[in-house]
């Protein structure tokens, strides 16, 4: 088990008694201090077998990197330092390598609860944990919070990224003929607190790198080659709600007073919500009725933060495609 940290004093305790707690005992945990200025390394040594201390901050995937090397394991598994796994978690990735040889790579979710209670870090966690439970076997995606990989299977994350490199890597090992399992029942719970900005911020900068990945691995390939699921985790039907998520907004900022306007606004408003309809049933059984119409206003605010990061993501990509030819 490698579990990167920078200034992760807030969760590494928590993090690494997880670890402890589990009910498989075949396993090694090492965590790499990436050049922490806070308790991280001091809390690290306390729990895990052994920490390895970067002379400065350099990244989480070279800390990724770093473990995965000095690991002694036969499967390399990867969790962050926010990451709360379950007692069966390690066990439930041991019995699928056992059962399952011809699949190199396994990825798993995270739980819909928080252990904070925060509005906007439980959304964020019921988001993902929706989108992701629909997924099946093989996928073409790691998820960093919680993936393992085959020793002889693994390559490198990408240390040029600081955001995507597990889906980079996930998408890099499909693409040389490894297969990768989604195991819907492999949940953890991620601590990560978010506020309204940060997490707007969080899902602009992900969807940015996705779109980088997207054109590098030309992303329409995998529309033709796998009808109805899209590319890495995303489906179709998401992509579609993203992409009409900032037409609602800019439509409903500006079509007062335009009657055809107004009514082409409340058409793409229902073909969104009818996308967003299973979410959002979702999201109000988890949270609540208010919270869940809360919700609402969240995801539309949400998914046009994701179009303005896919949108930077292909600008820039075709900036540096120009650049370079």
């Amino acid at each position: 088990m490698i579990i990167p940290a920078f200034n992760s004093a807030g969760t590494m305790a928590a993090c690494l008694n997880a670890v402890r707690a589990c009910g498989y005992d075949d396993y090694e945990c090492l965590v790499v201090d990436d050049g922490s200025s806070d308790a991280t390394a001091d809390l690290a040594g306390r729990l895990a077998d052994r920490v390895l201390k970067l002379d400065r901050n350099h990244g989480r995937s070279h800390a990724r990197n770093t473990g995965a090397r000095a690991a002694r394991g036969d499967i390399l598994v990867f969790v962050d330092s926010d990451i709360l796994i379950r007692p069966d978690t390690l066990l439930k990735i041991a019995e699928f390598f056992d059962s399952r040889p011809a699949y190199d790579a396994l990825t798993g979710l995270l739980a819909p609860g928080h252990p904070g209670g925060g509005f906007f870090s439980r959304y964020k966690n019921i988001y993902m944990n929706f989108r992701f439970r629909r997924l099946r076997s093989p996928v073409t995606f790691l998820y960093g919070g919680i993936c393992a990989v085959r020793r002889q299977a693994w390559e490198p994350f990408d240390c040029r990224m600081d955001s995507g490199e597990d889906t980079e890597l996930g998408q890099r090992l499909v693409s040389s003929g490894k297969l990768i399992g989604f195991c819907a029942d492999l949940e953890v719970v991620h601590a990560k607190q978010y506020g309204l900005f940060s997490l707007l911020k969080n899902d602009w900068r992900v969807p940015f790198s996705w779109a980088g990945i997207f054109v590098r691995r030309r992303g329409w390939r995998q529309f033709r080659a796998r009808p109805g699921r899209g590319f890495a985790h995303a489906p179709l039907e998401q992509l579609v709600s993203v992409i009409l998520a900032p037409l609602i907004v800019a439509g409903s900022a500006v079509c007062w007073g335009i009657p055809g306007l107004i009514s082409f606004t409340i058409v793409l408003t229902l073909v969104w919500g009818g996308l967003n309809l299973p979410f959002l049933v979702f999201l109000c059984r988890q949270t609540g009725l208010l919270s869940g119409l809360a919700g609402i206003v969240l995801t539309l605010l949400d998914q046009t933060a994701m179009a303005a990061g896919i949108l930077g993501g292909f600008a820039f990509s075709g900036k540096q495609r120009g650049g370079g030819s």
